[in-house]
């Protein structure tokens, strides 16, 4: 059988909902629990646009909720409300979500053989708390989550890594990681869990977790 991506990669550049924890599918209904009691049909739009967009900042996401979904204007002390009121409701669950199958084994793997980097929408302070809590931290060369934008961190990843961008790999499980690293040419590997929805084209290379990793990724033993 013939790897997807044919050579060992210089650097992997990981996300962390939906890749690395099974916490995708918590945190699309902890926004939906933000806004219990509106619209039925408005909650399922912010579904819908959760599920299509999760890399991208919860401040940012309610802003959007709240003008283009809800038509109210974007209030700063609203906004910082249901941010609080959402990381009320995930902090458990980050601390409880399982594994990505094959995740943690492939983490402990790669430690040391490879460069790893993790690039998440989530919070960067909360990012890293999570990290410090469930004893993940010294698996990744560098951390960053919102308000840093994903291609901006790409760029810097490559520039640190002195890495062209055909010999990295980008794992993702949403179009945000997906878009930045076609941008820039980085080669891409689409985690699709079972059941969820599939935002990617057709010739994007898929897996439904980690545990088929090596049959998709070239790797020295």
């Amino acid at each position: 059988m013939h790897n997807a991506f044919a050579r060992q990669p210089k650097t992997i550049i990981f996300d962390f909902d939906g890749v690395i924890l099974d916490s995708a599918r918590p945190k699309t209904m902890a926004f939906a629990q933000c806004y219990a009691g509106e619209d039925e049909s408005k909650i399922a739009e912010v579904i819908r646009y959760q599920e299509r967009h999760g890399g991208i900042g919860r401040q940012q996401k309610f802003e959007y909720f709240e003008e283009h979904v809800f038509g109210r204007r974007v209030d700063a002390s609203r906004i910082a409300d249901l941010c609080d009121r959402f990381a009320s409701i995930v902090d458990k669950a980050m601390m409880d979500a399982p594994f990505v199958p094959g995740a943690e084994e492939l983490l402990q793997r790669l430690n040391g053989c490879i460069p790893l980097h993790l690039v998440s929408g989530m919070p960067d302070g909360d990012l890293k708390l999570v990290l410090m809590r469930r004893g993940l931290v010294h698996y990744f060369s560098s951390v960053a989550g919102s308000p840093k934008k994903k291609i901006t961190e790409f760029c810097r990843i490559l520039k640190s890594e002195q890495c062209d961008p055909k010999d990295a790999l980008a794992v993702g499980d949403s179009r945000t990681e997906f878009d930045a690293a076609v941008e820039l040419g980085i080669p891409f590997l689409a985690v699709v869990a079972q059941n969820a929805p599939d935002f990617f084209p057709a010739d994007a290379v898929r897996c439904r977790d980690l545990t088929g990793f090596d049959a998709l990724v070239a790797l020295k033993n």
